[in-house]
């Protein structure tokens, strides 16, 4: 079973950086990454089953699966980027990890990930109980989806039963209060964004014991695709910066 998705291999680079994409994505969410950051961090960007080359997978998992796969391959220092709700498993694997006692990341960067304590009303939220015209429709005018892609009928119905599950995973989170994290967060949120406001990412410094840090992207919010390149130079430069031996 393979996790994931490496463009482009860099066996000398001094950390890695796992990326978990947004609902209804696939690791092609992070395809213009790996170049623009920089030869110094490898980017593994996750392929969670039920996508793209795993279609044909139950998109349902474990985090523990996935700490699992990171584990097994992290022969070096490590971070995590999640987007969206690819934030909020991101969260979840760092608890998983401090509470089983792996080895956890250097960071933790979310993107358009409202803190896992907050509860609201957004444009995504609820989408799990609506009818499919209403879920691609709402999908759509947020910009998680293309008209390109809803022109196509047959890619279409092989995304919608990756969307219904990950927006059941979103609307049936239960956060449950626990130790703060003992990774320091970095959150990215974007100017435009309709789903999650700038109060919403804020709102991490309630689990980020050891600190966090905002940044506001010019975007909407799926602006990882829009302004790739200063995202990328954010979280090249605070990474690197906070490996051990490396100038801060």
């Amino acid at each position: 079973m393979n996790w994931f998705v490496i463009p482009r291999p860099q066996p000398d680079a001094a950390a890695v950086l796992f990326c978990l994409p947004y609902a209804g994505a696939g690791a092609s969410a992070f395809h213009r990454w790996p170049a623009a950051i920089g030869p110094d961090l490898e980017v593994r960007a996750v392929q969670l089953p039920g996508r793209e080359n795993r279609i044909a997978e139950d998109p349902r998992f474990d985090v523990a699966e996935l700490a699992d796969a990171i584990l097994a391959c992290a022969d070096r220092p490590y971070a995590l980027y999640g987007h969206s709700l690819g934030g909020r498993h991101a969260f979840d694997l760092v608890r998983h990890l401090h509470r089983t006692g792996g080895p956890l990341p250097v960071k933790l960067y979310v993107g358009g990930c409202r803190a896992p304590q907050i509860k609201s009303a957004g444009h995504f939220d609820g989408l799990s109980t609506v009818d499919d015209d209403e879920l691609l429709r709402r999908v759509v005018g947020g910009g998680g989806l293309s008209d390109e892609v809803l022109a196509e009928p047959e890619l279409v119905e092989l995304l919608l039963p990756v969307l219904r599950a990950d927006f059941t995973t979103l609307d049936e989170y239960v956060f449950a209060e626990g130790e703060p994290l003992p990774v320091p967060v970095v959150a990215f949120a974007g100017s435009r964004d309709i789903a999650v406001s700038l109060d919403d990412i804020h709102a991490w410094a309630h689990v980020a014991g050891a600190g966090l840090t905002v940044h506001e992207i010019d975007g909407d919010h799926f602006f990882l695709h829009d302004d790739a390149g200063l995202v990328t130079k954010l979280v090249a430069e605070d990474l690197l910066s906070s490996l051990p031996g490396r100038p801060s």
